[in-house]
Order: structure tokens, then sequence, then C-alpha cells
């Protein structure tokens, strides 16, 4: 089996029992590597990166439940070795460039809001600069020659837009955390980059092997 590409029309059809061995492997490695960006580098700088708190949050705010902190530790795990993985494989399997899609739809909402933001509250040097590496990263795509390591790059910065763009608006908290907690969202974002390239990396390695 060879990696997907997005210059033909992809089709879906049920993942083997290989295949989604290879997608909760993926899964596995890139929640490794998010543990240690989020409970060490990023507590180094800030504070660590708490997402069964989000999950706290967004359980209590929609149902006025309290879960415990082993159960929503237990469901961001879940989140993160199956959930995402196998929306990755729906996503990729099913859309045609879907990777250039993810990436102007995240650099396009987060640019509009911070524009939002500064003809609201004034310019902010460090909002900008968050941007500016973002809109960078995303540009290599028109330089980098593969494209799985194009795809891999949207993939994660779209599951940081889902975390903070999406499920932390749905808990009430601020969008992409940008109101008080700018640094954590920008280390949630490169947290979020590491996720989701080394799952998709690792998925479509594996499954291009003999």
């Amino acid at each position: 089996m060879t990696t997907q590409t997005s210059t033909v029309a992809p089709t879906i059809a049920l993942p083997s029992t290989r295949t989604l061995r290879n997608l909760f492997i993926g899964g596995y490695c890139a929640l490794m590597a998010w543990e240690i960006w989020a409970r060490t580098i990023t507590a180094w700088v800030g504070g660590p990166l708490e997402p069964p708190e989000l999950v706290r949050s967004l359980v209590q705010h929609w149902t006025g439940a309290e879960l415990s902190l082993a159960t929503a530790t237990f469901l961001h795990y879940a989140v993160g070795i199956f959930g995402y993985p196998i929306a990755y494989f729906v996503i990729s399997r099913s859309f045609r460039r879907w990777g250039p899609a993810l990436d102007l739809g995240v650099l396009g909402i987060f640019s509009a809001y911070l524009a939002w933001r500064f003809a609201h509250t004034g310019f902010e040097t460090n909002a900008a600069i968050f941007w500016a590496i973002v809109a960078a990263t995303t540009a290599t795509r028109l330089i980098n020659p593969s494209e799985l390591h194009r795809d891999a790059l949207s993939w994660g910065s779209f599951t940081w837009f889902n975390a903070l763009g999406i499920m932390a608006p749905l808990a009430g908290l601020p969008f992409l955390l940008l109101d008080g907690a700018l640094l954590l969202s920008f280390m949630s974002w490169a947290g979020h980059v590491l996720f989701g390239y080394v799952a998709v990396m690792i998925f479509e390695r594996l499954e291009a092997r003999i």
C-alpha cells in the first residue's frame, strides 16, 4: 500500500485490521510525544498544558457534571490514540486536497480573529509574532517537495484549532485561549503540530510497507 496523495480523488472504505493497528500505533506514539512536550517543555516556560482540564470544563459547561481527573485523562488519551487518527483516516481518504484546505481554513480564521482583536484592543506584538510563526509554517507548503510532510504539518495545525478554536469556546473558554494565555496557546499550537506530524508520518510509513 502506498501513501495517499491529494492529486487523485481519494476513496474511503472500511479500514482493515492492519490499517487500524497502524492508525493506533501512530496515535499512541504521537500522544507520547505530546505528553513530553506538554508536561515538561511547556512547563519550563510557563506551565504544563492540561487537556484533561479542557475535557472537564467541556463536560461541566454542557452537563453540569464534574468528571474526575482520571476519567478526563482517559478521555484525553482515547481522543489522542483513537479519535484523531480515525478522523485523519476519514478526512485524508475522503477529500481531495484536504491539506491545503485545512491550512487555508486555520490560517484564515486565525488571521481574521487577530485582525479583529487588533482593531478592538490594539496591536499586540507577541500575538503578531505568534501569527507570523504559524503563517511561516503554513507557507512551507509552497516550497516543501514532500506532500506527505506538508499534509502532516497541516493535520497537526488543525488539531490545535479543533482543541482551542472549537472545543475551548464550547467549554466557555476564550477562543484559542488568546485572552491571558497567549504563551500557552502558542505552546499548544507547537505541541499539536508535533502530535499531528508524528501521528501522520508513522501511520503513513507503516501503511506503505508491503
